[in-house]
């Protein structure tokens, strides 16, 4: 391999190291996918999920009509479990990062949470999808602590996964609990298992 070469594959091998799953001695991690469904089981979409340098990028994709028309919240979730759809989606628990001294909401002084996230619109028909961007979390089994550069990150494959949950009204990003986003409408479990 001629020298040149050799530094740039070297380069592209650092770089992808960068995008590991939370330790100093972590390798990349793949992107994940996961369904998304909704309270009667049915699938509706997929949510990829991809290491960045700080933080997580989330890509949704949906069929045509798969939500209500309008704004609907977006959160993470503490837990990667949407098997109970028919009861709401309550085994995923609370949001991500929920703490005492962190409170609910991306325009509140005292936050955000870890699972915060911005709304996502759905159209009165046609597919649709959106893109978003997490930087409070890693596609990781570990947490990453803050640098001076980074906050800390909380980790979204831990041994309980994580859910992102979709509710039925738009999150204002202010009120606690949840910024008025009302009832769990669709769920994507993120788990450790492929």
């Amino acid at each position: 391999m001629r020298p040149i070469a050799a530094l740039i594959f070297a380069a592209f091998l650092g770089a992808c190291a960068s995008f590991g799953g939370g330790g100093d001695n972590a390798g990349p991690v793949p992107s994940r996918t996961a369904w998304i469904v909704t309270q009667d089981g049915r699938a509706i979409g997929q949510a990829t999920f991809t290491n960045a340098p700080a933080g997580v990028l989330i890509r949704l994709e949906f069929s045509e009509r798969a939500l209500p028309p309008g704004w609907h919240g977006l959160h993470l979730h503490a837990r990667g479990d949407c098997s109970d759809f028919a009861a709401g989606f309550q085994a995923a628990g609370g949001h991500l990062g929920m703490a005492e001294r962190v409170e609910h909401g991306l325009l509140n002084p005292d936050g955000p949470e870890a699972g915060d996230l911005p709304n996502l619109f759905a159209p009165p028909a046609g597919p649709f999808g959106a893109e978003f961007f997490s930087p409070s979390t890693v596609l990781g089994a570990e947490r990453v602590p803050a640098t001076a550069r980074n906050v800390a990150r909380e980790a979204l494959l831990d041994a309980d996964g994580t859910a992102l949950m979709i509710h039925a009204n738009p999150d204002d990003q202010l009120s606690q609990p949840i910024g008025g986003a009302g009832a769990r409408i669709a769920c994507a479990a993120l788990t450790q298992l492929p």
